[in-house]
């Protein structure tokens, strides 16, 4: 299998599942460990965001 093949049924193997888990209910235990994964990533993401446009604030480009 090459890698662009195993990259596209990996991204659909994790969309299938975000569904699966966004359908259980909300007092799911899966469900809001889920949540709260999702949001660290968030986190995460905005805070990579904002020391990246620091950084090109800095350059002045």
């Amino acid at each position: 299998m090459t890698m662009k093949a195993w990259a596209v049924t990996a991204g659909i193997g994790a969309a299938a599942g975000a569904v699966a888990v966004m359908m259980m209910p909300r007092n799911n235990p899966t469900r809001r460990l889920a949540a709260k994964a999702a949001n660290k990533v968030e986190d995460a993401a905005w805070k990579v965001s904002d020391a990246v446009h620091e950084k090109l604030d800095d350059m002045d480009i």
